[in-house]
């Protein structure tokens, strides 16, 4: 049993994962309500799912890019748990469980390159590239946070993009507005596609170790440095199940 934790966006969520298939869900899309309703949903889902805290196998956490304060809520709220029960910690890309949200709902769809847009606020995005086929998802490209304007004239090189998250609100204003692009900017990130990911192929963190887990912020990366990039391991992602 996986429990999952999204906080990373708008979107505050819990939820309990097992075999691929979701037991139980919560979630808010609201704004600064993360520290409020979190523990709350975690206590809700378990009571769906007929689960105690102890017979959780594992805490998924969405570890960013996104918010820096919902980010470090999910993260301490992971660990806390976590230390508390001993049990493992499996981090899962933000932007990861967004292009997963994506495929779960059009896996059937032809193959199409997908990139997740997460709102940075001025006018910059966290964004990357999926490869979508009906085998799975593929990263392809490095997680990055640029202009809107920027991400434009990078999926220019792809005959068409889908765009998803709350950042593709932005690229439908974008000037010019031409070509084979769609933009899907209710497809949100889930605390579901972050529990799924992580049961299929993501890295458990043992709970002595998680003391030096921090969330995947990007933003830090690119202080003096505009259009920095930040890539972890590059792999093939799971298929839906």
């Amino acid at each position: 049993m996986i429990l999952a934790i999204e906080t990373a966006t708008d979107v505050c969520g819990a939820a309990v994962v097992h075999k691929g298939r979701v037991v139980a869900h919560r979630s808010i899309l609201e704004k600064n309500i993360h520290s409020e309703k979190l523990l709350p949903m975690v206590n809700d889902v378990l009571f769906d799912a007929a689960l105690l805290l102890k017979d959780v196998d594992a805490i998924a956490v969405s570890i960013g890019p996104g918010s820096f304060t919902g980010l470090r809520i999910g993260l301490s709220t992971a660990k806390g748990l976590a230390v508390v029960l001993q049990k493992a910690i499996i981090p899962v890309p933000t932007l990861d469980a967004l292009a997963f949200e994506y495929y779960r709902s059009h896996s059937k769809n032809s193959a199409c390159i997908v990139c997740p847009l997460i709102d940075a606020k001025r006018d910059e995005v966290f964004y990357c590239f999926y490869d979508v086929s009906a085998a799975g998802i593929n990263r392809c490209s490095e997680y990055i946070i640029e202009s809107i304007a920027h991400v434009g004239k990078s999926a220019a090189r792809y005959d068409s993009v889908v765009f998803v998250g709350d950042g593709a609100r932005k690229m439908e204003k974008m000037p010019g507005w031409i070509g084979n692009h769609r933009c899907m900017p209710d497809i949100i990130c889930s605390p579901d596609s972050v529990g799924m990911m992580a049961e299929k192929d993501g890295e458990r963190l043992s709970a002595e170790v998680i003391s030096t887990l921090e969330p995947l912020y990007i933003r830090d990366f690119v202080t003096t440095h505009p259009g920095r990039k930040h890539d972890l391991r590059s792999h093939p992602l799971p298929a839906a199940p």
